[in-house]
């Protein structure tokens, strides 16, 4: 079937659009195989602090080394593909290798090698989205978190032989793709982007959009770092009880995160602060659950977390669309932000932890939360009264521009309806016009491009013709004609 015109570019722009949600999908949900780690658990004596810090860590030396070069221009996609597919690659071969054995280096080491991975695909996965137009980047990256979710939890079910193959199977198409979809030209926007507000709306910073909800991201990892810790020691549940139990509130938080999108208008203040309240009430409330506390915090920690972490990246993919470079290197340092607080929160857990209840870590991540609720309200409520004012003050001063320039068209009125009177001449005309508005002779000499004794003789002439002896009378003059206008009007 062939195409043409505006019918061929939509259908290229929706094959496209097809071709990132399904690339992307295939990546995110080895991510997730891997930073969840089921498998892991498996394995006799295996520390999920070590497999933590090694992944985190190599995922945010690795976002780190992209954002450098990308603020100099030189990182290289084909390099980048390669690399991180390898890497991806060589880390499944490395899981493969610590099951039958029950290696902890082998699982070490597939964690690095996943952290380099992700932190070189993931940022152009997010750079393909943005070649995508607005709407459209922001909605694929939800759909495909919301299949990822699934799939991996599927994938988590199969024996260890054929997880490694169908995530090495999702590997390989997505680097495929991203190949295919390297010569992807930026879509035309076609309507107001349903995802962001508008320029009036956000600071004109670009880092300022992304400033509260990474903020927002980073304080819920450590919570989240905390509180999985918790509910991996809670003798009613297990490790693998947590980590479905996140998995599936990460579902929760995208199904939420889509619904919200198209009503939201980009108001994302609000989705950030809803989910606040919803983990600060589990917090305080939730202790009547009993054993089931931990797992239930667990949840409603992720859903925010979750929901934080998807307005974060629409946001980068929105803010640096423009420059593809600068779109990969802040997409590498967001998505790797708030890994080292989930590490953080899990090592503090253990360290303050008091008994197998972990009671002392509850209550402290409880109070924490607590005083970290009561100072985003008074944070946004000084940014809605700031705005306020801003909005105040751009009304007041577009109200006296446009005050000024009616003022400046009715006295350009007046110097003519003079002029015709009095004979004068077109330069003359211009002369009287400037010094009505109260212009010395500089400025005249330098907006009409005449020498000032140029100026002198016009201004001598023109005084004569209006029967004036000086500026203030030619000003008056103007002004009692402006009022005999509107009297006559």
């Amino acid at each position: 079937m062939k195409f043409s015109g505006d019918s061929y570019i939509t259908h290229n722009a929706h094959a496209a659009t097809v071709l990132v949600a399904v690339g992307f999908t295939c990546l995110y949900t080895v991510a997730i195989v891997f930073f969840y780690c089921d498998w892991l658990f498996d394995l006799p004596g295996a520390n999920p602090l070590w497999y933590g810090g090694l992944l985190n860590g190599l995922l945010c030396l690795t976002a780190a080394v992209v954002f450098l070069l990308s603020r100099k221009g030189r990182v290289r996609e084909g390099s980048a593909i390669g690399v991180g597919s390898v890497s991806y690659l060589a880390s499944l071969a490395a899981v493969l290798a610590a099951s039958p054995s029950s290696s902890l280096l082998c699982a070490y080491v597939a964690a690095a090698l996943a952290g380099v991975g992700a932190g070189l695909l993931i940022p152009l996965w997010f750079s393909r989205m943005g070649m995508l137009a607005r709407n459209n980047s922001g909605y694929v990256l939800g759909i495909s978190s919301l299949v990822s979710a699934p799939i991996a939890l599927a994938l988590d079910l199969l024996p260890d032989g054929a997880l490694v193959g169908g995530c090495g199977v999702l590997v390989i198409a997505s680097s495929v793709l991203l190949v295919v979809l390297r010569a992807l030209p930026h879509q035309e926007e076609t309507e107001p982007s349903h995802l962001l507000a508008t320029a009036a709306e956000e600071p004109s910073d670009p880092l300022k959009r992304l400033a509260a909800p990474l903020a927002y991201v980073f304080i819920l990892s450590l919570a989240y770092g905390v509180l999985d810790v918790v509910a991996m020691a809670t003798p009613t549940a297990t490790a693998a009880d947590s980590g479905f139990a996140s998995q599936g509130g990460g579902i929760v938080a995208i199904g939420v995160f889509l619904l919200y999108v198209p009503f939201g208008k980009g108001r994302y203040t609000a989705l950030l602060n809803a989910s606040l309240v919803v983990v600060a009430t589990g917090l305080v409330f939730l202790p009547f659950l009993g054993g089931v506390y931990s797992i239930v915090l667990v949840v409603l920690t992720h859903v925010g977390w979750e929901i934080a972490l998807l307005v974060s990246y629409a946001l980068v993919i929105d803010v640096f669309r423009s420059d593809k470079q600068k779109l990969m290197g802040w997409s590498a340092a967001v998505f790797a932000f708030p890994r080292p607080g989930v590490v953080l929160g899990g090592l503090v857990a253990s360290l303050v932890a008091e008994g197998s209840h972990f009671a002392f870590a509850q209550m402290t991540i409880i109070a924490f939360a607590l005083l970290y609720l009561i100072m985003m309200g008074v944070w946004l409520l000084r940014t809605r009264e700031k705005r306020a004012a801003e909005r105040a003050l751009r009304k007041r001063d577009e109200l006296i521009k446009r005050y000024v320039r009616a003022r400046d068209d009715v006295q350009m009125l007046a110097c003519d309806e003079l002029s015709a009177a009095h004979g004068l001449t077109k330069r003359e005309t211009e002369i009287l016009r400037l010094l009505a508005q109260g212009r010395d002779a500089a400025h005249i000499e330098r907006t009409l491009f005449i020498s000032r004794n140029t100026v002198k003789s016009y201004t001598k002439s023109l005084y004569a013709k209006l029967d004036v002896h000086s500026k203030q009378e030619l000003i008056d003059l103007v002004n009692a004609s402006l009022e005999l206008d509107s009297i006559s009007f």
